[in-house]
């Protein structure tokens, strides 16, 4: 995903300054992503580096580049997805690309633009999140805003920061459908995809384990069962989630096929079904952070591990407990 060469010169805030040139509204996604390429490119080469500014120089663009990155994503699919919150009339117009007789354009660099995390919540609500990126992956940012702000780096934090980061570059570049060498470089192709790979075996690994280990409790159950009743034993055993948790879902475990637990994010009110005689039918969807399996003791500890398993990431439940606002009455 590459911008045009289609510079505008008419107003130095029209559009979206890059260097001497301004990059037109339709080349904002392109933009970001390119920018952010950039920074992926910049903080793979210098991570390992032992000089101290080549180590803040790669912080600094490790969150750059995914912060850049999802920004992009967001912005093709709207730019209007790229606004903080509560924006202000001229930052909407400026997202929007709308232009007004006698309004002066909004000075591109002194609007707002929702914050990494928000991007990446975002990306998620929209079905363009990774497949693989858990909530401990955002401490990268903390990596780049010690640089940013404080012009400080640890080298075993960067170390462990530019993993997710070229995991996020690769999600990007696989969405553009774009080559390793295209978007990496020749030299630096080869190492994105072998950090990338190494890191799903490892997850692979873990949660092949798991449900190995899974297996051998439940073949040591049906062993102390007898064969006529074993599966209604088993099912009996499927019991109640062990903690206290705000909402839970049975779904099917996918290590021996029994009902477990799975809970997680939930976004309310996703459907609702006014009744004419009646409250209204509310539907909302989980997002599966969790799973937990009172049969044959697996448990799975995070967004990823659920993706490896192949549970599915949404579930969309009746939400009996939901108290609809009095406008949605």
């Amino acid at each position: 995903m590459q911008p045009t060469r289609g510079y505008v010169a008419e107003s130095p805030f029209a559009d979206w300054p890059f260097g001497e040139y301004h990059r037109t509204h339709k080349d904002l996604a392109a933009h970001l992503h390119q920018v952010g390429r950039h920074h992926a490119k910049k903080a793979l080469l210098l991570y390992t580096s032992q000089d101290e500014f080549d180590q803040l120089d790669a912080a600094y663009s490790l969150g750059s580049a995914v912060e850049l990155l999802a920004k992009s994503l967001l912005a093709s699919v709207d730019t209007a997805l790229l606004m903080p919150r509560d924006p202000d009339a001229l930052t909407i117009l400026k997202y929007s690309g709308t232009k007004i007789s006698g309004v002066a354009p909004p000075d591109a660099l002194s609007v707002r633009s929702l914050e990494a995390g928000r991007a990446i919540d975002l990306l998620r609500e929209i079905k363009l999140f990774p497949p693989l990126w858990a909530k401990t992956d955002r401490s990268l940012f903390n990596v780049r805003n010690a640089a940013a702000h404080m012009g400080i780096v640890h080298q075993e934090a960067l170390r462990s920061a530019i993993r997710p980061m070229v995991r996020f570059a690769e999600h990007t570049r696989t969405h553009h459908n774009e080559t390793p060498e295209n978007w990496w470089g020749k030299e630096l192709a080869g190492v994105a995809s072998t950090i990338a790979e190494s890191e799903v075996n490892s997850w692979i690994q873990v949660v092949q384990a798991k449900i190995a280990a899974s297996h051998v409790r439940l073949s040591k159950l049906r062993a102390g069962l007898p064969a006529s009743s074993a599966d209604a034993i088993l099912t009996s055993m499927e019991g109640y989630w062990r903690s206290s948790i705000a909402h839970i879902e049975r779904v099917k475990c996918p290590a021996c096929g029994f009902r477990g637990w799975a809970t997680g994010d939930v976004d309310r009110a996703v459907d609702i079904e006014y009744e004419l005689d009646g409250p209204p039918t509310v539907w909302s969807v989980l997002t599966i952070l969790i799973f937990e399996c009172n049969v044959c003791g697996l448990e799975l500890s995070d967004e990823t591990e659920v993706s490896i398993a192949g549970l599915a990431a949404d579930v969309m439940f009746l939400d009996e407990d939901y108290v609809p606002e009095p406008d949605d009455l």
